[in-house]
């Protein structure tokens, strides 16, 4: 048996101490994501440590990015059924691959060198410890609530077993809160902050007693905090919050959370998945990943230099978006850019953590026009309508994201102009 082996996306490598150093390394990627060559390479390595756990110490699972799993490769823009049941297809042996990592036998600690969003974060949670970095500028997230949809990986399910009922669905993955390392270490998602969190996860798996090892939740004796009973009142704030949106991501984690608290992690499991796959279906699906990607679009595109001035128009977020935080500093303010050549003023706006929204022609400002016609999301459509017609040209993406963030258009809609090109086609 060689010391160091590749398959797929994963890397592995030997000690002398029988640890064993597992690298996600997407090949020609800048960041890893789940995806068929995650699922192989993995799969290849689980089979290696499982046929030599006679001398399997441990493992350390980290990443040879800058993230740690950027998320899933597999969430298309615009969700058709076909898509969907393929999503689906490649979700549930995800899923089945991280329980079998859990279940190795042997202690297995998470090296997060960086963000990881949704899946790649579930990932995490099914290592037995988390290691983050000491950098403010990290994130870590379930946060697919944002987008219609849940955890089907087994996110809800080890979040419940770890915080309890209540704290997941209120405050961690109901809203799919983005946490920095200080205050996930606070919420207990991860264990500890290192500078060097490979070191750190190594020193933690050495210092783990020899034999059989388990999740702390399935330790005789576990209780899930604030018990298996749903708590009182919890139902009633979930309507609440969940009141004027078609949206069923939060009333499913609740139920997700409440039966799974009380079954066997297999069946909890299946709970998850299945809930999954009922909200992949719903309607407002391809608008919130449009929506999505057009913050993820318009948070990576790199700005061009330009050579003359523009005039700027700040506007505040009005909207606490669960997305926004994962793509944008908390709270920033979204600036309205109008000049033919917005490079670098979209690149100055950037840098000072403000989300640019390019006008390109027209004298109009958008979120104004939108902001004067609101509340009501038919009035704001008509009046972008009028204000595209008068000559207002806008990038899309930044448009939509503008008009989610800074005047209150509905999420699942996907933003103004997206819905205006649904409704007109």
């Amino acid at each position: 048996m060689t010391n160091i082996q590749q398959f797929g996306s994963v890397r592995w490598v030997w000690d002398a101490d029988g640890v064993v150093t597992v690298t996600l390394d997407d090949p020609g990627r800048t960041a890893n994501m789940l995806n068929r060559r995650h699922l192989d390479g993995l799969g290849a390595c689980l089979d290696d440590l499982t046929a030599h756990r006679d001398r399997l110490r441990g493992v350390v699972l980290t990443s040879a990015k800058r993230s740690f799993i950027a998320g899933p490769e597999f969430v298309p823009a615009e969700i058709t059924p076909d898509e969907a049941a393929a999503t689906y297809e490649l979700l549930v042996p995800l899923r089945d691959q991280a329980r079998r990592l859990e279940t190795l036998g042997r202690p297995v600690a998470a090296a997060l060198n960086g963000s990881a969003l949704g899946g790649g974060f579930e990932i995490a949670l099914a290592c037995h410890y988390r290691v983050g970095p000491v950098d403010p500028s990290v994130i870590w997230s379930l946060a697919e609530t944002g987008m219609g949809i849940m955890p089907g990986g087994g996110g809800v399910v080890r979040v419940t077993r770890m915080t309890g009922i209540a704290a997941t669905v209120l405050d961690i993955v109901g809203p799919g809160t983005a946490f920095h390392p200080s205050s996930a270490l606070a919420a207990g998602l991860v264990d500890e902050l290192a500078d060097d969190v490979v070191a750190a996860a190594r020193a933690w798996v050495l210092a783990q007693p020899a034999g059989w090892f388990t999740q702390r939740w399935e330790r005789p004796g576990y209780e899930i905090p604030g018990g298996t009973a749903q708590p009182a009142g919890l139902a009633e704030e979930v309507r609440r919050r969940s009141a004027g949106s078609p949206v069923r991501a939060l009333a499913a984690v609740l139920d997700v959370a409440s039966r799974s608290a009380t079954a066997s992690a297999e069946d909890a499991f299946t709970i998850e998945t299945a809930a999954f796959r009922t909200l992949l279906s719903a309607p407002e699906i391809p608008a919130l990943s449009y929506l999505f990607f057009a913050m993820r679009t318009l948070a990576d595109t790199p700005a061009a230099d330009g050579s003359h001035p523009a005039d700027l128009s700040e506007f505040p977020q009005v909207v606490a978006n669960p997305l926004a935080a994962v793509f944008f500093a908390p709270d920033a303010p979204v600036v309205e850019i109008r000049s033919d050549s917005p490079g670098t003023a979209a690149a100055e706006v950037r840098a000072k953590g403000g989300i640019p929204v390019v006008i390109r022609a027209g004298s109009g400002s958008l979120i104004r026009t939108l902001k004067e016609a609101g509340p009501d999301p038919e009035a704001m459509t008509t009046a972008a309508r009028r204000a595209i017609d008068a000559g207002l040209v806008v990038d899309p993406a930044g448009a939509d994201v503008a008009s989610v963030l800074a005047a209150g258009y509905p999420a699942w809609t996907g933003g103004v102009l997206h819905h205006l090109a649904v409704t007109s086609g």
